[in-house]
């Protein structure tokens, strides 16, 4: 009787034994699973979060947009801004403003830059050395554009047709207009320089004619296109500008010295501006090419490309340099004085 009531006790020992063995792994798959739950509802939380912020970032970025287009589409083009004589302007140079929202926005007129579509030999020669590329590279370079932009199937001396793309693997040049400046990384040469070519592309726009405004052009740029100007000239040069935009070349020599000479040069803002546009929360700038078009049958402007960009280099915050967006005056008449004469 004793060794069957001892076999009995065992036996119940050892079933007590697997049920604490078996709650303690169903509470241990049990809390792995509420970790991983809790894990995936936390991220999900996150992303909601983060697509929340990036949809308040948009929406910020795309009234800033808006309310440069109205600014636009309202005002007359100054020699370097855009803006009424009773209103602070909006500079065409790059210079950026910050809304009252927060967002950061960018302006450059298009005639502050070098045309793409009409290549001024000399100076996108010069601008090609200064960015790093050789002397035979930087003629090749130019004469690679003309060809890709002529309508015929002549090769110049250092240039490329179609048998040339097709040894290279490249699809043949459109022998068109160039309709945005990514388009050089299709070309020949431009292809094989990615560092030239990104530091060049800002300086690059894709008007149809070789107007130059130096007022609008970055700083950097003209450095490269006047190589032999003394650099304290161009320090000169650059702070009377923002003070007060020059209207003639004439009066730009005699106040600094260097020497603007040239049919190609025009001290007046262009209808073709690029826009950069950000906002906290946004990964990158998103620059839009715009055509402004007082008839336009749609709107009073065109964009013809947009693009995300990396031109307004870090994201801005509290400390970069940027100037309060302008408040519009009371009203806008018709009869409002002009901030520049047209030429």
């Amino acid at each position: 009787m004793m060794t069957r009531a001892r076999r009995h006790t065992a036996t119940r020992h050892g079933e007590g034994g697997y049920v604490l063995l078996f709650v303690t792994v169903v509470l241990t798959v049990v809390a792995v699973v509420a970790a991983r739950l809790a894990f995936r509802i936390d991220n999900l939380r996150q992303q909601a979060m983060t697509m929340q912020s990036y949809a308040e970032a948009s929406l910020l970025a795309d009234n800033a947009k808006a309310r440069t287009l109205y600014w636009l589409s309202t005002r007359p083009m100054g020699l370097a801004a855009s803006g009424f004589l009773d209103e602070a302007p909006l500079m065409l140079d790059s210079r950026r403003y910050r809304t009252d929202e927060g967002a950061v926005v960018s302006l450059q007129d298009e005639r502050g830059l070098l045309s793409l579509n009409v290549p001024d030999r000399e100076p996108f020669i010069n601008m090609l050395t200064a960015a790093g590329a050789t002397l035979p590279d930087a003629m090749s370079m130019v004469d690679i554009v003309e060809d890709y932009v002529d309508t015929d199937s002549l090769k110049r001396l250092n240039g490329a047709e179609a048998p040339e793309y097709r040894d290279a693997g490249l699809p043949p040049p459109r022998n068109d207009w160039i309709l945005s400046t990514d388009e050089l990384q299709r070309m020949p040469v431009w292809r094989s320089q990615p560092e030239v070519r990104a530091k060049v592309q800002a300086w690059l726009g894709v008007r149809r004619d070789k107007l130059f405004n130096p007022n609008t052009a970055p700083l950097d740029l003209l450095r490269a296109m006047w190589p032999k100007v003394a650099p304290e000239q161009w320090t000169l040069f650059d702070t009377l500008r923002r003070r007060a935009p020059f209207a003639e070349a004439a009066a730009a020599t005699a106040a600094t010295g260097i020497p603007f000479q040239g049919d190609q040069l025009l001290f007046h803002a262009s209808n073709v501006v690029r826009l950069q546009v950000w906002a906290p929360g946004l990964p990158q700038a998103l620059e839009y090419n715009l055509l402004l078009l007082p008839t336009g049958a749609t709107a009073p402007w065109l964009i013809h490309e947009v693009r995300q960009s990396n031109r307004l280099d870090a994201p801005p915050d509290a400390t970069t340099s940027t100037e309060k967006f302008p408040v519009p005056s009371q009203a806008v008449a018709p009869s409002r004085t002009l901030a520049q004469p047209t030429p």
